[in-house]
């Protein structure tokens, strides 16, 4: 069966014939979008990614905002909020300081989805319980994303850290491409680092010919070594 990849060592790979299941079911209760880069999605509707990036952030008290959940193709989003109020869990979650914090779900790049009313979603899923597995595959891999973020943060280096998140998101091309949304601001905020501290290590990746400069956009030279420093198996020198 043909493989979906999304490219380098870490990334999931899901059966084509699994998108088209997904993709057959949710297209009879919503309506394929085109979503410019940048723009907030509407907390009543839940989004199926079919091409884009996408991502769960929060603006803090500067108003810069910050992401900490990146959606890729194949993954639902945007239904914590009708989870929320039909589990009954919106005088729990008043009462903690998550309910103070400005949750929001912005393209990150240009995104083509399926998009489906709430409500209309989940009289669906009563009616199609196979298809809770979506949504069980998502919750899943949005906590296994979450606590690997948070286990790296305590245990990898800082190069080693920057390192992983442009082998998660470089292109498949011959010579990756690291999308042009993957500023320092954004992975410095994703990774709890200083802005400085991730131009330094993308300095010395440029230094040691593992990335380069391509126009208007960086290419990953040198993926083996790059996944050495990402595994912890090389030290990268930035600090000098």
């Amino acid at each position: 069966m043909k493989k979906i990849s999304w490219g380098s060592r870490g990334r999931r790979e899901v059966s084509s014939r699994q998108f088209e299941i997904y993709e057959k079911h949710l297209k009879k209760i919503g309506k394929e979008v085109v979503i410019p880069k940048g723009t907030r999605l509407p907390s009543e509707n839940i989004y199926y990614l079919i091409e884009g990036v996408s991502a769960l952030t929060y603006l803090t008290p500067s108003g810069e905002e910050s992401s900490y959940i990146f959606f890729k193709q194949g993954m639902l989003l945007n239904f914590l909020p009708i989870l929320i109020h039909t589990t009954g869990l919106e005088i729990d979650i008043t009462r903690r300081r998550f309910s103070k914090i400005n949750h929001t779900i912005y393209t990150k790049t240009r995104c083509r989805f399926i998009c489906i009313p709430g409500e209309v979603f989940l009289d669906y899923l009563e009616k199609n319980p196979a298809l809770y597995m979506i949504l069980v595959r998502s919750l899943t891999e949005n906590m296994v994303n979450l606590l690997a973020l948070s286990t790296e943060i305590v245990s990898k280096s800082a190069s080693a850290r920057v390192c992983q998140v442009i082998l998660d998101f470089m292109s498949d091309d011959e010579e990756p491409v690291i999308p042009r949304f993957l500023t320092y601001t954004e992975i410095a905020f994703y990774l709890s680092m200083h802005e400085i501290t991730v131009a330094k290590i993308f300095k010395a990746l440029r230094r040691d010919n593992i990335i380069k400069k391509s126009g208007r956009s960086s290419v990953v030279v040198d993926v083996d070594t790059l996944t050495q420093i990402a595994d912890g198996a090389i030290d990268l020198h930035y600090k000098n």
